[in-house]
Parts: structure tokens; C-alpha cells; sequence
């Protein structure tokens, strides 16, 4: 079934879930110990969602024990909230054995592809379920602040730039490019614009100084047929992914373009060169 958006209010320090850890003032530190001692550590990209969520034992989270059941527990109980509480008592019994099936079955219910054949030893498909589970928390507390107008879009109040310093190789170009830019009354690069800016300045200088290209015809695109490599039950959020999946397309077709482009202008450099573009054909 889909979840369903609610109200919540802060985390409760009565819960079942804090219950576990009554009266364990060390049980971070020693988490923390038994994760170095040879726990599978979650990723680096997990971790940062659970910080988002503010799990409250994020040292000691990872993929081993008891640890990942606290997780999932904690996620239904304080985020998710799919079940009814008399529901969860299966989620709550680490020690029971059947634990990771309850755990496959809740979700399964949750919409989680494939979710059979959790156990402790998979870390994989541990890791694969925790990792859908916790996107599946972010975007149901993000729908409910959605909702509650507590989420606003806000430009920064300047362009992002900078970068490491020392590290840009460009930098002598930013104030000629700007003379051109303002030319065209085109924005204009900061005085420590990053190189990657700086390029896609002089990619606009090139567009307004060369002739354009004859348009080809035009391609009619119906968004409902474009794959989109997964299965999801929302339109949008498909049609979403079907767009971006042929924009990544796009841009692979043009970076194996680019590359074929430096291969044959560095081989016009060597004494043997492989490649003639000029012949449209490989060899000499």
C-alpha cells in the first residue's frame, strides 16, 4: 500500500525504540567500537541521509546485528509510520528469528523491489533495502513539510563560485571573457569564477561567433513511451526519469564525440597518426 503522509511530531524519548537504549549512557561509544572491530560500515552517501533524518545513534549505524535492525525500526516507528503500532511488535523482536522475514515482508508492503532473501549474512540486499527505505523516509518527511508550507525555494543571493585556490588554471581569462560577455550583455564570470565556469563562458562566446548550423528536422517525442529503466507507479515521477535518462544519453553520444575529437587532434601531433578525420576513415 502507499504511504500515507501524517503530521509527526518530534521524536519521542518514550518510545519502544528509546526503551532499547535506557539506562546505556555508552552504548554510542561502544557502537562505535564494535563497528571498528568488524561491522559492515554503511556508505558514506547512507550515512549522510540518516544524519538528514537525525538518527540518533549515527556513530554505532551500520550493517551488522542489531544495529540495522534499530534502523529499520527506527525509520518505521519515527519516520515512515506505515504500520499500525500493534503491527510492529514482529519489527521490535530482534532476537526472533524470523526477524528479516517480517522485516522482506514489511518491505515488500513498502513497494521495495525484491526484497526476498533478506537475511544477515546478504549485506548486499541488506544495504539495497535500508538504502530504499531511508529514500522512502526523506521523501515522505519532505512531502509532509511540503505540505505544511515549511519548505521554501530560495535563490542564493549570489552565484555560487570559488573553488580550490591555486587549483584554476583560468583565471587569466576571466576578465577578457567578461569584456566579450558584456558585449552581448551576457552574465558576467566573478573574479574567482572556477574553471568549469569559465569554459562554459567561452562555449557562449563560441555559439554567438560562429555560424549557426543548419536546423535538422524536428523529432516529435511522446514522454509516455521513452523508457525509463524502472518501474514506478507515479506518471510524473517517470516521465521525470525518462527525460533525464535521454538528456544522460545525450551527453554520453556527445562526450564520445569529444573524445574522438582529442584523439585525432593529438595523433595530427604524432608522426604516425592512426586517424585522418578529413578522410573519414581509420588508418593512413
Amino acid at each position: 500500500g502507499a504511504v500515507q503522509p501524517s503530521t509527526r511530531p518530534a521524536m519521542s524519548s518514550g518510545g519502544f525504540y528509546a526503551s532499547l537504549d535506557a539506562g546505556k549512557g555508552s552504548d554510542k561509544d561502544a557502537g562505535g567500537k564494535a563497528a571498528a572491530a568488524g561491522h559492515e560500515a554503511l556508505p558514506k552517501a547512507l550515512k549522510r541521509k540518516l544524519g538528514t533524518l537525525q538518527y540518533p545513534d549515527f556513530e554505532s549505524a551500520c550493517l551488522s546485528g542489531h544495529e540495522y535492525c534499530k534502523i529499520v525500526l527506527w525509520l518505521e516507528e519515527e519516520k515512515i509510520r506505515f504500520l499500525e503500532k500493534a503491527d510492529r511488535r514482529k519489527l521490535r523482536d530482534f532476537s526472533d528469528e524470523a526477524w528479516y522475514k517480517h522485516a522482506a515482508g514489511y518491505a515488500k508492503e513498502l513497494g521495495v523491489p525484491s526484497p526476498e532473501g533478506l537475511n544477515e549474512k546478504d549485506a548486499n540486499t541488506k544495504l539495497r533495502i535500508l538504502n530504499a527505505l531511508t529514500n522512502l523516509a526523506i521523501h515522505d518527511v519532505y512531502r509532509d513539510k511540503v505540505e505544511a508550507k515549511e519548505v521554501g525555494l530560495v535563490a542564493p543571493s549570489k552565484p555560487v563560485s570559488g573553488g580550490g585556490e591555486g587549483k584554476q588554471q583560468l583565471r587569466a581569462l576571466v576578465q577578457p571573457l567578461n569584456r566579450l560577455l558584456k558585449q552581448w550583455s551576457l552574465p558576467q564570470l566573478t573574479e574567482d569564477a572556477i574553471d568549469t565556469d569559465t569554459i562554459a563562458a567561452l562555449r557562449c562566446v563560441r555559439t554567438r561567433l560562429c555560424v549557426p548550423a543548419r536546423p535538422g528536422p524536428s523529432v516529435h517525442l511522446e514522454l509516455d513511451e521513452l523508457p525509463s529503466g524502472f518501474e514506478n507507479d507515479d506518471p510524473e515521477v517517470t516521465r521525470a526519469a525518462s527525460v533525464l535518462r535521454l538528456l544522460h544519453s545525450i551527453e554520453l553520444g556527445q562526450l564520445q564525440v569529444n573524445i574522438n575529437n582529442v584523439i585525432n587532434d593529438l595523433q595530427e601531433l604524432t608522426a604516425d597518426p592512426k586517424t585522418d578525420a578529413s578522410l573519414g576513415k581509420v588508418g593512413t
